[in-house]
C-alpha cells in the first residue's frame, strides 16, 4: 500500500506558521475571481446546469487540502475534463448530471487504486507527442462546441469536428446578431487583456500580487459587462438557467450496472489526463522551489476530490494549469488558498445565485474559448518535429484522430501509436563497428564520426540498446553482417555498455551467435558489460568460457596480442 498513517497527515502541515496566513487568504481571493466564471462557463461546455460547476470547485479542494502534496494546485472544473464528459453523456439514455455523476466517481476509483498501489507510473504510455497532439485537437473541438453559444445558437452537440460542422453550418444564417457582437467583443478583450494587460500594470509599477488580482479580475468584469448589455440592449440574448444556489445535497446517481459500464471508458480517460495534466503542473509549480512531489499520493488526491465531486452534485475536475500558476504567483503557502477559494463559491451560491442567471451564453463560451488556446503548446510541437519525424507523424495522427473521431478514441490511437513508434525504436537498434582516434583511449562508431584507424584482426561490435525479444534477431542479423564484412577478422568484441538490461530471448540469441561464430574460428569476447549482464550471460552456456573485459581498450590490447602471437 501507498500510504501508512504518517503520511495521512497533511504534508503541507508541517512548518506551516501563522503568518502564512494571510497570504493563502490573499491568494485564495485572487483565485476565486477567475474560478467563478471558469467554473460555470466549463459546466455550460460539459452540458451541466452552471450550478454544477460551482459544486465541482467546492469539495474537491476540501478533500486536496487532507490528501494533496502541492500547495499551489488548484482543483475544479477544467476544459479538457468538460469536453470529455460533455461527450460521454451526450447521446441521451442517461441524465447528464447523472452519467457525470458517475463518471465523476469511476475516475476518483481508478485514480484512488493507482495512488494506493503505486501504479500511476502506467499512464506514461502516453507518450509526449500522443498527448501534445490530443490537446492540441481536444482545444480545437472546445472552440468549435462554443461557436453555437457563441453566435446565439441552440444545436445538438457534436463529439467530433465533421458532426460539429454537419449541425452548425446550416442553422449559420440563424444567428443572432446581438450575440454575436457581444460575444465575439469579450472574445476580443479577453485575448487583448490575456496578451497585454500583465505588461502594461508592470510598466504603471504595478507589482505582485496586486498585478495578478487586477489582471485575473479583467474576465469577470467583462463577463458583468457583458451582461449589463444583454440586460440594457439585447434582452433576446440568451442566458444561463437560473441556478438553484445553497449547499449542495449529498446523493449517489443511480445504480444500473449497464450504464456503469457503458461509461467506464470515458471516466478511464477523463482520469488518464486529470492524473497526467495534474501531476505535470504539480511537478512544474514544485520545480520553482525544489520541493518534492509524491505522484502516488496526487494521484489519491485527485482521485478523492473527483469522487468527493460526484457525491455531492458536481462532475468530474481536474487540475487547471491557469489558476494554479495563479496560485503561486499570488504567493500561497498552502492548499488553504484553494479552501479561501472554495469559501468565495459558496458565498456565491448562498447569497448570488439568482444574479448568475443574467449572465449571458455567449460571454461564457467567449470565456471558454479564450481558455484554450493555451493547450496548443506550438513551442513544443515544433520541438517534436525537429528531434523526430515519426514522433511528429505520432502527434499528427493523434490531432486527426481526435478531430475526427472523438477525444476518446483520439488519446486511444495516440496511446497505440506512441507504444508501436517506441517498439519500432527499440526493434531496430544501432549495432555499429567501433574504432580508435587516439590510440585506443576511447572508441567510437566508424560511421558516425569518420574513424579511419583499423583496429584489424581485431573486430569490435557495439549494441547501442538493451536487448529483448523484440530486437534480439535483428542484432544477431547485424552482429553477423559485420562479421561478414570484415572476414580477415579473428577475434569479435562485444561492446556491451549501452545495453543495461537483455532477456532471455536476448540470451537465447547470444548462445546461438557463440555457437555460430565458434564454427567460424572467430573469438568472441565481452567488453565494457554491466554486472547483471555479466551474471546472466555467465550462468547460461557458451558464454561461461568467454572473457570479460573491464574496457574495450583492454580487450582490444588483449585480444590483439593474442591475435599476433597466434
Amino acid at each position: 500500500m501507498a500510504f501508512d498513517i504518517k503520511t495521512l497527515m497533511p504534508p503541507w502541515l508541517d512548518g506551516y506558521r501563522g503568518s502564512n496566513l494571510f497570504p493563502d487568504i490573499l491568494a485564495g481571493l485572487i483565485l476565486s475571481v477567475l474560478l467563478v466564471p471558469q467554473a460555470m462557463a466549463y459546466a455550460q461546455l460539459a452540458g451541466l446546469p452552471p450550478e454544477t460547476g460551482l459544486y465541482a470547485a467546492l469539495t474537491p479542494p476540501l478533500l486536496y487540502l487532507f490528501f494533496g502534496t502541492s500547495p499551489y494546485v488548484s482543483l475544479g472544473p477544467v476544459a479538457l475534463v468538460s469536453l470529455l464528459v460533455a461527450e460521454a453523456t451526450g447521446n441521451g439514455d442517461i441524465a447528464p448530471l447523472d452519467g457525470a455523476m458517475i463518471i465523476a466517481i469511476e475516475a476518483g476509483i481508478i485514480l484512488c487504486l493507482l495512488g494506493l498501489f503505486r501504479l500511476g507510473r502506467l499512464v506514461n504510455f502516453v507518450s509526449e507527442p500522443a498527448l501534445l497532439g490530443f490537446t492540441a485537437a481536444a482545444a480545437v473541438l472546445i472552440a468549435t462546441s462554443q461557436l453555437p453559444p457563441l453566435l446565439g445558437l441552440d444545436v445538438a452537440r457534436s463529439g467530433n469536428l465533421i458532426d460539429t460542422a454537419t449541425v452548425l453550418l446550416p442553422v449559420l444564417g440563424e444567428t443572432v446578431i446581438a450575440a454575436l457582437l457581444i460575444g465575439g467583443g469579450a472574445l476580443v478583450l479577453l485575448l487583448l487583456a490575456d496578451r497585454y494587460a500583465a505588461a502594461g500594470l508592470w510598466k504603471a509599477g504595478i507589482r505582485p500580487p496586486w498585478r495578478q488580482a487586477i489582471v485575473k479580475s479583467v474576465p469577470l468584469v467583462i463577463i458583468v459587462g457583458a451582461a449589463l448589455a444583454v440586460q440594457f440592449a439585447a434582452p433576446d440574448v440568451a442566458t444561463v438557467q437560473k441556478t438553484e444556489g445553497g449547499l449542495p445535497a449529498l446523493a449517489l446517481p443511480p445504480i444500473d450496472p449497464a450504464i456503469w459500464l457503458r461509461l467506464l471508458p470515458s471516466a478511464a480517460v477523463v482520469a488518464i489526463i486529470a492524473f497526467v495534466i495534474g501531476t505535470a503542473v504539480a511537478k512544474s509549480l514544485a520545480g520553482k522551489e525544489r520541493r518534492s512531489l509524491d505522484t502516488s499520493r496526487e494521484a489519491f488526491a485527485i482521485g478523492a476530490a473527483n469522487i468527493g465531486a460526484g457525491l455531492t452534485g458536481g462532475y468530474a475536475v481536474g487540475v487547471s494549469l491557469s489558476r494554479s500558476a495563479l496560485v503561486c504567483d499570488s504567493g500561497a503557502r498552502s492548499p488553504l488558498a484553494s479552501m479561501v477559494a472554495a469559501l468565495v463559491v459558496l458565498a456565491v451560491l448562498l447569497f448570488f445565485a439568482n444574479a448568475l442567471s443574467y449572465l449571458p451564453q455567449t460571454a461564457l463560451a467567449a470565456l471558454v474559448i479564450s481558455a484554450v488556446f493555451g493547450l496548443v503548446k506550438t513551442r513544443e510541437i515544433a520541438a517534436i518535429w525537429r528531434y523526430s519525424k515519426i514522433e511528429g507523424a505520432v502527434f499528427l495522427a493523434t490531432l486527426l484522430a481526435t478531430l475526427l473521431l472523438g477525444v476518446q478514441w483520439g488519446l486511444a490511437v495516440g496511446a497505440l501509436l506512441g507504444i508501436a513508434a517506441f517498439l519500432w525504436f527499440s526493434s531496430v537498434p544501432r549495432v555499429t563497428r567501433v574504432g580508435s582516434l587516439d590510440d585506443g583511449e576511447s572508441f567510437r562508431s566508424i560511421d558516425r564520426d569518420e574513424v579511419e584507424v583499423d583496429t584489424m584482426p581485431v573486430l569490435v561490435v557495439r549494441i547501442d540498446r538493451s536487448i529483448y525479444f523484440g530486437n534480439a534477431s535483428y542484432c544477431e542479423d547485424r552482429i553477423l553482417e559485420e562479421v561478414a564484412w570484415h572476414p580477415d577478422a579473428t577475434c569479435l568484441i562485444l561492446d556491451m555498455r549501452a545495453v543495461n538490461t537483455i532477456d532471455a530471448s536476448g540470451v537465447a540469441m547470444m548462445e546461438r551467435l557463440l555457437d555460430n561464430l565458434d564454427s567460424k574460428d572467430l573469438s568472441i569476447n565481452f567488453a565494457a558489460t554491466h554486472k547483471p549482464i555479466w551474471e546472466g550471460l555467465q550462468a547460461n552456456g557458451q558464454a561461461r568460457s568467454r572473457n570479460f573485459y573491464r574496457t574495450v581498450a583492454e580487450a582490444v590490447e588483449e585480444c590483439g596480442g593474442q591475435s599476433e602471437t597466434g
